[in-house]
């Protein structure tokens, strides 16, 4: 069954229950109440009783009462006539009983079924107001009883004609119960007209474009709703977007992750190659006899032996980029003092590097959450790519500075070498990339550091940015959470 034809169901299983149940409680009350079981009929008898007289009708009943009481033979007068008629004027019935004889009754009354429907006789007036049927047609009366001056019963009906329920029923109840249907129907259709525009229309684009997708069309969008679509639906066109983009994301990262993967074999093959081929070349020189001296056969030695340093060198830092990239390196953080971490660091490196002038600037009791072998690493990097790019004629110089904004650490690394040219600036932390003229230069660079370095901060939940100029230095900071 569909979500349409199930909340019709719903609808009229929800009135015909609802109808149900009220008519159920109305009868059970109304049962427990009079002892009877309800009908139209009852349930009007019941409601007249209950109502006050008019104006017209006291005054009437209380001058027949009266006249009863003192001179009952006079209502059988024909002098009587005229008060009759005047009480007649007002839309009210009267009718005079002797015994069981009608004596008088108003127009448009029926004798014989005043007979059969007249009150039972009370001399005590305790029953005085009620409805009496009258060929079909239900008046309310006032009756007073009472006794001729022969001792015989009597009584005097004042009787009031009302549009009842049931003979409005009788003459308007099929027309009623037509008008009713049809406000029902329409009632039906109209909610029927909102769910298929609130929902089912919603649901039926979205599956539309659901086909679409399915197809490989991954750029078709969720349709727009109408503002008083269902809020279940807008929720659900919303996650649908979402999947959608998240699978978009999903299919331009495994196009960006193959991408990598070509980039990744045509640079290690590109980076491998040249010393490769000069290790080839030295030791083919070696075994054909080229180095006859014992100079040049040092010379080939020492050129085999730095190609291999760099061909091990490139290796392992690609080994180490790829355990990055797929998560398989583990961090072990721990609070510690960045000055004397940086201090420690400095005095390491110079041992080894007195030709190079180190400044440190940092800022004491300052705290950060770092893994010392890793950030170590990842300082250690910009600082051997700084020596890698230094000017020639120009002793380098690096400035490693500690900077406090708020609850942000930054770590500035400043050199005073080659700078990169600013077109460059946007690529520098992609992997293998490097300057087209430092290609071909004798630094040794493998396109790694930079990359590495951009990993690793990011590890530690920072940002790492480089500012640079051609011929001016470059600046690299590492920006980090205190502790």
């Amino acid at each position: 069954m569909t979500i349409k034809n199930r909340f019709l169901t719903s609808y009229i299983g929800g009135i015909v229950i609802a109808s149900v149940s009220i008519l159920s409680i109305l009868c059970i009350v109304f049962y427990v109440t009079t002892g009877a079981v309800p009908t139209p009929k009852t349930l009007y008898q019941t409601f007249t009783k209950q109502r006050s007289l008019s104006p017209e009708e006291e005054l009437a009943y209380v001058e027949l009462r009266n006249i009863a009481k003192q001179d009952p033979d006079n209502l059988l007068v024909e002098d009587m006539q005229t008060k009759l008629q005047q009480i007649e004027d007002k839309s009210l019935g009267v009718v005079i009983r002797r015994e069981e004889e009608i004596v008088y009754y108003s127009k448009g009354l029926v004798e014989k079924s005043l007979i059969v429907h007249f009150p039972i006789f009370d001399a005590n007036n305790i029953e005085t107001k009620g409805t009496i049927d009258n060929a079909g047609a239900l008046y309310r009366y006032i009756k007073f009883d009472f006794y001729y001056s022969d001792k015989s019963k009597g009584s005097v009906l004042v009787l009031k004609k009302e549009n009842s329920l049931l003979d409005f029923l009788t003459k308007w109840g099929i027309l009623i119960i037509f008008i009713i249907l049809l406000v029902a129907i329409a009632a039906m259709l109209f909610l029927n007209q909102l769910l298929h525009k609130t929902i089912i229309t919603p649901l039926e684009s979205l599956g539309h474009t659901m086909s679409e997708i399915r197809q490989g069309d991954l750029m078709i969008e969720a349709p727009s709703l109408p503002t008083n679509t269902a809020r279940e639906v807008h929720e659900l066109s919303a996650n649908f977007e979402s999947m959608r983009s998240a699978l978009l994301d999903s299919i331009q990262e495994q196009r960006n992750l193959e991408k990598n993967r070509k980039d990744l074999i045509a640079n290690i093959s590109h980076d491998l190659k040249t010393p490769i081929t000069t290790i080839i070349g030295y030791v083919e020189g070696l075994q054909e006899g080229v180095a006859e001296t014992p100079e040049k056969r040092a010379k080939y030695l020492k050129t085999i032996h730095s190609k291999s340093l760099a061909l091990n060198r490139l290796i392992e830092e690609l080994f180490l980029y790829s355990k990055f990239d797929a998560e398989a390196v583990q961090f072990h953080f721990e609070r510690i003092q960045i000055g004397k971490f940086l201090t420690h660091m400095v005095e390491e490196f110079q041992l080894d590097n007195r030709d190079v002038q180190l400044v440190l600037h940092v800022v004491k009791d300052v705290y950060i959450n770092i893994d010392r072998m890793q950030m170590n690493r990842a300082i250690t990097n910009l600082i051997e790519n700084s020596m890698k790019f230094k000017k020639p004629a120009e002793p380098l110089r690096i400035l490693i500075e500690v900077i406090v904004r708020d609850d942000l650490v930054e770590i500035v690394v400043k050199d005073n070498g080659q700078g990169i040219e600013e077109h460059q600036l946007p690529y520098v932390f992609e992997r293998f990339y490097r300057g087209e003229e430092a290609r071909t230069s004798t630094t040794g660079g493998s396109g790694l550091g930079l990359a590495i370095v951009k990993q690793i901060v990011e590890k530690h939940n920072g940002h790492v940015n480089i500012e640079s100029k051609l011929h001016y230095g470059t600046t690299v900071t590492i920006i980090l959470e205190k502790a």
